[in-house]
């Protein structure tokens, strides 16, 4: 029977398979072998019952035989006959009830007493249990006068004593007739009585051995079933054992592979199976049963969450062109953002590529694997650039050849200055908040002065190093406070731009010794870079030229035209050089950015389409000298200060009205305070004015504005002689 089960077949049969394969034979067993088991055992159970019910009754004739004699004797005796009389009852009564139970039993075949007493079955035995009860009534019938007599059955007489009474000759003659009866009836009783206790021992031994016969069967049977079971549970066994090493090949693989690998079912569903890299590359183990929007939601913007599930689900159209689309996929390099499990945030770039699962034709699933390349991206970066320091250094370089080498070597030696300036504030001790402020405002001053005078050479690599470190000091003073701390970060960018400026330095090097050695052919004579033969030029002519290219240049990211004119730079004095040259710088920055009009608000108010900006630099009677700036713009509005000046919280909105015009224009030279709305590389930090208004103070200097709503404005300076001081700000 075993062997004709297919193995192969049993092999293939799923647990739920298997499950209703041992059910099926578990209930064809039990209809078989356990129903009739349980019914011969139920006849078994019955017939012995049936068996000690007639064992029972054999007593009772003998002892109804027993009491007559016993009542006859006393009677005769004119002893006490209640006793017997009173066994006589009981035996009569309880053979009365057997007879009655066995009797009732015959229509059915079965009888099985509510007492649960007897069982008596067709055949033989009803025979027997027929026969008795039509032996019995007779009987029953002559002892019933004897078993109903009640009271005694003597009298007692002075002349002949004790003697029976009327009702006690009554009794003795039932007692004779009942004792007849019971002589030819009670043998007959006894006999058919151990005629039925005989059947139904033999019924009850037939059904025992039916029952052994029907329990080897059964035990065979189970034999045989647990043989089956075995073997579909070997079967089993080997298919698990094959579907486990698959399994575990499968777990290999996944837990091998460098891609996180997952299937998305129809509702965007994550599978329970995918590689262990997901979970590195999601910083998660929760990834089973995550829906795909749960997997991104926390680590990409909520604009390519919502592209990326519109693709997703174009995919599950059949109609869709699986290699076009994926032409147009979302995530084909994506930046997340990961907690890194130290309280840091950790960025990734991932690339997430999809594939349709088809099953019979049928799609069933999405394949995604999701691929770190955040080395890749990183590495085209670097190459990015290295390729952006190439050419910055190749636009340094064009820079250079067109700055005068005695400009260039000054600027260097001042950007030197500033530098070890601007180290030198980073260093020194700060407790307060006003301290804090104070050196963030000195800061700011020396790099917007390296970054002025960058602009006015045309160096923009440097320039833009500048400005970013402006970026970074513009963001601690939008801080509420300040500490020790805040300052630190800033040295990177310092040491960025101070390398930088070293590698210039060396750039420059190098063209001197280049062409240090140069032979003029025709003069037989050697010449350095740097070197003229006709008279050396002033200084005052580099600076001009300077201006006039910075003056150029901001004026065209404005949009504006601009034309600036210098006035008696040939008279700076060698110590005042470098001062008129820094705030030169800044003049022409804030006056086209600030004050010159576009050309259209130009001609609006009847001026013409290039505004002017006017420098003069005259001695004054006093051996000092006055530095004018003044340009024909748009002029100074009092209100627009004041409200610029109350957003930033240098007045309050209640002192504001009550400012004088001096009190008004000196906010100009407060740090930060700017009214350009935004922040461009020449305006908009509030560093210009207050840098212009601290240099000249540090000469000892005073600055005075006027200025005139719609028509100009000018700012003029007043230089001691050099080595006087006196320090104010005026404004008319």
């Amino acid at each position: 029977m075993i062997s004709m089960v297919p193995t192969n077949f049993l092999s293939r049969l799923s647990p739920r398979a298997l499950a209703a394969v041992v059910a099926v034979l578990g209930l064809g067993m039990f209809a078989s072998i356990l129903l009739p088991g349980f019914e011969m055992a139920t006849e078994l159970a019955n017939t012995t019952a049936a068996i000690k019910f007639v064992a029972e009754q054999q007593r009772y004739p003998d002892l109804i035989r027993t009491s007559l004699e016993s009542v006859r004797d006393r009677i005769a005796t004119r002893a006490y006959t209640q006793e017997p009389l009173d066994q006589l009852r009981d035996a009569v009564h309880k053979l009365d009830d057997a007879q009655q139970t066995m009797f009732a039993a015959q229509p059915s075949g079965w009888f099985s007493a509510a007492s649960g007493t007897a069982a008596f079955a067709q055949g033989a035995a009803a025979k027997h249990a027929s026969t008795l009860h039509g032996q019995w009534g007779p009987l029953n019938r002559a002892l019933a006068p004897v078993v109903q007599f009640t009271g005694v059955p003597y009298r007692d007489s002075e002349a002949s004593g004790t003697v029976l009474s009327d009702s006690g000759h009554q009794l003795s003659n039932d007692l004779n007739a009942a004792i007849h009866s019971a002589h030819h009836s009670l043998p007959e009783i006894d006999a058919e009585i151990a005629a039925l206790a005989t059947e139904l021992q033999t019924r009850n031994t037939r059904s025992a051995t039916q029952l052994r016969l029907v329990m080897l069967g059964g035990m065979l049977g189970a034999a045989v079933l647990v043989a089956i079971v075995t073997v579909l549970l070997t079967a089993r066994r080997r298919q698990a054992l094959s579907l486990h090493e698959a399994r575990q090949q499968t777990e290999d693989i996944l837990s091998t592979v460098k891609e996180g690998l997952f299937l998305l079912d129809q509702n965007l569903v994550i599978g329970a199976t995918y590689s262990r890299a997901l979970e590195d590359l999601f910083e998660r183990t929760d990834c089973a049963g995550l829906t795909f929007d749960e997997l991104l939601k926390d680590i990409v913007n909520e604009k390519t969450l919502a592209t990326a599930r519109k693709f997703v689900s174009i995919l599950w159209a059949e109609r869709t062109n699986e290699n076009l689309v994926k032409s147009i996929n979302p995530l084909g390099q994506v930046e997340i953002r990961i907690a890194n499990g130290q309280g840091g945030v950790e960025t990734r770039y991932l690339e997430f590529d999809f594939h349709r699962v088809r099953v019979e034709g049928t799609i069933r699933h999405v394949l995604v694997s999701v691929s770190d390349i955040t080395a890749q991206v990183d590495l085209a970066r670097e190459l990015t650039a290295s390729q952006g320091q190439a050419q910055a250094q190749v636009d340094t370089l064009l820079g250079i050849l067109h700055v005068e080498p005695a400009q260039l070597a000054s600027f260097l030696s001042d950007s030197d200055a500033a530098m070890k300036m601007i180290n030198a504030v980073l260093r020194e001790p700060a407790r307060d908040e006003a301290a804090f402020r104070k050196k963030l405002d000195s800061l700011f001053r020396q790099a917007h002065s390296v970054k002025g005078e960058a602009a006015s050479l045309g160096l923009s690599s440097i320039e833009s190093r500048a400005h970013a470190f402006e970026d970074d000091l513009e963001m601690l003073r939008g801080k509420a406070e300040l500490s020790g701390n805040d300052f630190l970060p800033l040295v990177i960018k310092l040491d960025d731009l101070l390398t930088h400026l070293h590698s210039i330095s060396e750039l420059v090097a190098r063209l001197s010794r280049l062409h240090v050695n140069q032979t003029d052919e025709s003069h037989g004579a050697t010449m350095t870079i740097g070197e003229t033969t006709g008279n050396p030029k002033k200084p005052s002519a580099d600076i001009e030229a300077s201006l006039q290219n910075l003056a150029r240049r901001v004026a065209g990211e404005s949009d504006k035209d601009a034309a600036l004119e210098c006035i008696g730079f040939d008279g700076i004095p060698d110590g005042y050089v470098r001062l008129v040259k820094e705030i030169s710088v800044q003049a022409v920055r804030n006056s086209i950015v600030h004050g010159i009009e576009a050309r259209g608000t130009r001609t609006k108010f009847g001026k013409s389409d290039t505004g002017r900006v006017r420098l003069e630099f005259q001695g004054t009677a006093d051996a000092g000298y006055k530095f004018t700036i003044e340009d024909d713009g748009r002029g100074l509005s009092a209100e627009r200060i004041k409200e610029v000046a109350v957003q930033r919280g240098l007045v309050t909105a209640e002192q504001a009205p009550g400012l004088d015009a001096k009190q008004i224009f000196s906010l100009l030279f407060q740090p930060g305070f700017s009214t350009v709305e935004g922040v461009t590389k020449d305006a908009g930090r509030g560093v210009g004015m207050n840098l212009i208004s601290a240099r000249v103070h540090e000469a000892g200097g005073r600055v005075g504005v006027a200025t005139s709503l719609g028509k100009f404005t000018r700012i003029t300076l007043s230089l001691p002689a050099l080595g006087k001081r006196t320090n104010t700000t005026e404004a008319a």
